[in-house]
């Protein structure tokens, strides 16, 4: 299993690289392969999610993608330099009382490109994409230290949640992650004394989980605790938590909290998947328990990967249920999931478990002349089947990823694994994991 997931990651990088268009600094990366695909350069779907999975290949000796590498790199260099003087100018008019809706979000924009850039550099010795990280860095802290709202969301993927995760990770000025801490607390909605968070104000139910929610913002309100030394932080991401199990227990003792709040599709309550389900979920409940380890953190961290695995995965139980097979809301994420498990505690169930969704993702692979790649399916659209997606979070650049961090984890259990910022990582100067 390891050598064909390797060799299909191979290929499907090929096919990944070779959608790259020019663009300027570089080269930019469509959406899909279909012509009329706009171009993006975010973590989620565009340039800087395709240089993390080209980090992946760089960590297994792969040079073959360096070229496609420097010109993602090229052109985050520029587009995030442009973004960081827009920013500037902005900082100086003092006009916006919100800096940005979208474009310095984590997954969403400038965040996520120094993310990746620092990625980059610390996976091949790239100390210019480390100068532009640091640069991009000093620009969203200065925005930080303005006072005003880096954006309108609150959340991981677009919103200060994920900002203040990116800074932290990224080694901002304190004084800068504390404003937006601060913001994220203040504007918690407390609910029969518990707090959640409406992802944006214009948004009417809540997202309880990982990317839209409290347990998200949670994660990066427990993290900036802990390396601001603020309790009150970490007390507040621990009370969040609490309403987490509340909300997701189950009779048979398995954590799944509800996809939303009020249920916006009653027939498929519960979703399984990094996004909006208990693989990504389970992520504030290990950082609370290394922080607060006698508090049985680790017992629900247990519950919701105990729900994953018995909720029939990957099978597709009905229609809607398992269509994805990317890292947001599908097995590719879940299946890092298993592997972080099986690195942090040696039990090998998880590593095999990862290899048996591996084997059903190859079996759903498109594999032809062009290279590998998926396509995901919506039940409800004709055809179900969609174009294949080029990027990280939902393409084929991070199920490829994923399928290379599976190979070198059965080769070696200590194997590096890319750290991006909502990983849980508490202390300041640690090295990430690369």
């Amino acid at each position: 299993m390891a050598v064909e997931a390797a060799e299909a990651a191979h290929r499907a990088l090929r096919w990944v690289a070779d959608a790259a268009r020019p663009a300027e600094g570089g080269a930019s990366w469509p959406r899909t392969r279909s012509a009329d695909s706009p171009l993006a350069d975010d973590l989620y779907s565009g340039t800087a999610g395709v240089l993390v999975a080209l980090a992946e290949a760089r960590l297994d000796g792969i040079g073959e993608f360096d070229d496609a590498a420097r010109a993602a790199v090229g052109r985050l260099e520029f587009v995030s330099a442009s973004h960081a003087a827009d920013l500037r100018a902005r900082l100086r008019a003092a006009s916006d009382d919100v800096l940005s809706v979208e474009g310095l979000g984590l997954y969403s924009g400038l965040a996520g490109q120094a993310a990746a850039l620092r990625i980059w550099a610390e996976a091949a010795g790239d100390e210019q994409a480390a100068t532009a990280a640091r640069a991009v860095t000093a620009a969203v802290a200065a925005a930080a230290m303005s006072g005003r709202a880096l954006s309108s969301f609150r959340d991981i993927i677009a919103g200060e949640a994920g900002i203040l995760l990116a800074l932290l990770d990224l080694g901002c000025e304190p004084e800068a992650a504390m404003v937006l801490a601060e913001r994220l607390a203040a504007s918690a909605t407390w609910i029969d004394g518990e707090p959640d968070w409406y992802a944006h104000p214009d948004i009417s139910c809540l997202l309880p989980n990982f990317s839209h929610g409290a347990a998200g913002i949670g994660l990066a309100l427990a993290t900036a605790g802990a390396r601001l030394d603020r309790p009150d932080l970490i007390e507040l991401a621990r009370a969040a938590a609490q309403r987490l199990v509340r909300l997701g227990t189950r009779p048979d003792g398995t954590i799944a909290v509800p996809h939303s709040i009020p249920l916006q599709d009653p027939e498929a309550a519960v979703s399984y998947g990094w996004c909006h389900g208990p693989t990504g979920t389970l992520r504030l409940f290990g950082l609370l328990d290394q922080l607060r380890p006698a508090e049985g953190w680790r017992d629900h961290a247990d519950s919701c990967r105990r729900a994953v695995r018995e909720c029939g995965l990957p099978a597709r139980l009905y229609p809607g249920f398992w269509d994805n097979l990317g890292q947001c809301c599908g097995t590719a994420g879940v299946a890092e999931m298993a592997l972080d498990h099986y690195q942090e505690t040696g039990d090998r169930a998880w590593l095999d478990w990862s290899g048996t969704l591996a084997e059903d993702v190859l079996a759903r692979s498109i594999a032809d002349g062009d290279g590998v790649r998926w396509s995901q399916t919506e039940h409800r659209a004709t055809p179900p089947e969609l174009p294949p997606s080029v990027g990280r979070m939902q393409g084929t650049a991070g199920i490829a990823g994923w399928l290379l961090r599976l190979a070198r984890v059965r080769r070696d259990r200590a194997a590096p694994r890319l750290s991006l910022p909502d990983l849980p990582r508490l202390a300041a100067g640690a090295a990430p994991a690369v």
